[in-house]
């Protein structure tokens, strides 16, 4: 289990962020990142990143189109998702 593997009572990336498979920073060292330092770090560990601002959203047809309009097809690792579900569909568009 996840636990056997905490210090103290703390996970490793708490504790000893060298050992752990995950590395965590704040939004705003994540957003000075290049492409390249992010995949560098993805190589070998996992990102969490804190302190990140952001808007409530609802799980309906008006959360969803922050995504992309709801007749819109998009493609999410590797797979073609229509999102034009019939409950989410606005016959007033």
């Amino acid at each position: 289990m996840v636990i056997e593997q905490y210090e103290g009572g703390l996970p490793l990336h708490l504790t000893d962020p060298s050992r752990s498979a995950i590395k965590t920073m704040s939004e705003s060292e994540y957003l000075t990142m290049s492409s390249k330092e992010i995949q560098d770090v993805l190589r070998h560990k996992h990102i969490l990143i804190s302190d990140c601002a952001f808007q409530q959203l609802e799980f309906d047809a008006d959360g969803l189109r922050t995504l992309c309009p709801p007749w819109q097809t998009i493609e999410v690792q590797g797979e073609v998702l229509s999102l034009a579900v019939s409950c989410f569909i606005d016959t007033s568009l």
